[in-house]
C-alpha cells in the first residue's frame, strides 16, 4: 500500500510503500485486531511510480480505457490507496501522452 508524504528536504511530494502486519485476536464474544509492525518497503517520487506503471501497464492501457479502470488497476497491481489514484492517472497521462475530454475516457494523442 502506497502512502504520500512530503519530502522534508526539497517539500517534494513522495510515495512510500508500506507492509502492514496485523494480528486479530478472536474470542467469544468479539474480535480485536492489532497493527504489530510496518515496513517500508519502497519509497519514490510519484514521476518514477509512473514510469514503473507504464512499464507493468503496458499490456493493459489501450485507446479509450476508462480513468476508473486504470485506478482499478493500480489499486489491484500496485496497491495504490484510491484517494492517491487520480494523481497518479494525471502522471500517467503525461507520460503516455494521452488526454481525456470527457473526463472518463483516455486517448492517445494522435501526431501526424
Amino acid at each position: 500500500m502506497y502512502i504520500k508524504t512530503n519530502c522534508p528536504i526539497c517539500r517534494g511530494a513522495l510515495l512510500h510503500n508500506l507492509k502492514i502486519y496485523e494480528r486479530e485476536t478472536i474470542t467469544a464474544d468479539a474480535s480485536t485486531s492489532e497493527i504489530y509492525r510496518i515496513d517500508v518497503t519502497d519509497s519514490c517520487t510519484p514521476e518514477e511510480l509512473a514510469e514503473s506503471a507504464i512499464q507493468v501497464l503496458a499490456d493493459h492501457v489501450y485507446n479509450g480505457i476508462s480513468t476508473n479502470e486504470l485506478c482499478k488497476i493500480l489499486k489491484e497491481k500496485f496497491g495504490v490507496l484510491e484517494q492517491y489514484c487520480c494523481d497518479l492517472v494525471q502522471q500517467l497521462k503525461i507520460e503516455l501522452d494521452m488526454y481525456c475530454p470527457d473526463r472518463q475516457h483516455l486517448y492517445y494523442v494522435e501526431t501526424e
